[in-house]
C-alpha cells in the first residue's frame, strides 16, 4: 500500500477505492515507486457532464423521513438523477459519492476524491458530474445512474462527507434530491447532524419487481483515526472492497 497519505485542512486522511469489474483488465501494479493517488477516467465520463436543468412540469418531490423512510420508482428507463446542494457560502467542500455493487460481484466506488467519475455508458453506469469545492454551484454535485443497465445493479449506496472547510453538517443546509423521468422525485434533508459528524449515508437503492426502491438512510459517521470514512461507510454496510490512499486532481 502507498505510505503517503492525502489530507484535509483539518487533517483527516482521505481513501479512494481502485476497483474494476471482472471483464476489464486489472491496473497496472507499480514496482519500486508510491502508487499514483489518482484512478483513471474512462474516456466518456467527462463528456457526460452537463448543468442539470430541472424539468419544471413534473411533480412536486415527496420528502423522506424516519417516519416515511421509503418510495418506489417505476420508470424504467433514462437516467436517475441525485442532486446534493448546500448553503452557499458555507464555505465547505462537501462531496457526493456512490458505492455500487452489481450482481455478478464486481463494484466500485463513484466520488471525486481520486478522479473515479465513472460512466453512464459503460460501466460501472452511474457518473459524477463535477466536484463543488465551496456550494457556490447553483447545480451542486450530481450523480447520475442509467436506468437502462439498472438490472446489472445489486445495490447502490448515496453517501456525502465533508472533504474540507467544516467540522461537520449542522450549519450546512444540505439537502439531496433524487428524481427518474416522469415521477415524483423523493428530497431528504440532511439536516439532523451530529455534532462532529462529518459523513452521512444518505440513501439505498435496489432494483425492484417493478422499478427501483429508495430507501433513506441518513446513518452519521464521525472521524476515526483506525478508518477513512469511505471505509467506515463499507464496513456499514457490508460491500467489501479495498481502498488505496487518493487525492484530488490540484
Amino acid at each position: 500500500m502507498n505510505t503517503s497519505t492525502d489530507r484535509s485542512g483539518d487533517d483527516r486522511p482521505r481513501g479512494v477505492i481502485h476497483l474494476r469489474n471482472a471483464s476489464a483488465p486489472p491496473p497496472p501494479t507499480p514496482t519500486g515507486s508510491p502508487a499514483p493517488t489518482g484512478s483513471p477516467v474512462p474516456a466518456d465520463s467527462r463528456d457526460l457532464r452537463r448543468p442539470r436543468t430541472p424539468d419544471r412540469s413534473e411533480p412536486a418531490p415527496v420528502v423522506l423521513s424516519a417516519a416515511r423512510p421509503q418510495t418506489r420508482f417505476t420508470g424504467g428507463r433514462g437516467v436517475l438523477q441525485a442532486n446534493l446542494n448546500w448553503r452557499p457560502g458555507a464555505d465547505a467542500d462537501l462531496d457526493l459519492g456512490c458505492l455500487v455493487a452489481c450482481r455478478e460481484g464486481d463494484g466500485t466506488a463513484v466520488q471525486a476524491l481520486g478522479g473515479s467519475y465513472g460512466s453512464l455508458t459503460r460501466w460501472p453506469y452511474v457518473s459524477l458530474d463535477q466536484d463543488d469545492r465551496t456550494g457556490a454551484s447553483s447545480d451542486g454535485e450530481t450523480l447520475r445512474v442509467s436506468l437502462d443497465h439498472a438490472h446489472v445493479f445489486e445495490r447502490l449506496l448515496l453517501y456525502v462527507y465533508v472533504y474540507e472547510g467544516a467540522v461537520d453538517f449542522r450549519a450546512l443546509g444540505a439537502t439531496v434530491t433524487v428524481t427518474v423521468p416522469g415521477e415524483p422525485g423523493a428530497r431528504i434533508h440532511l439536516d439532523d447532524s451530529p455534532s462532529g459528524a462529518t459523513a452521512c449515508a444518505i440513501a439505498l437503492v435496489r432494483p425492484a419487481v417493478d422499478g427501483l426502491s429508495l430507501r433513506r438512510e441518513v446513518r452519521w459517521f464521525r472521524p476515526s483515526p483506525e478508518l477513512w470514512i469511505q471505509q467506515q461507510l463499507d464496513a456499514a454496510y457490508g460491500f467489501g472492497f479495498q481502498w488505496v490512499y487518493a487525492s484530488k486532481d490540484g
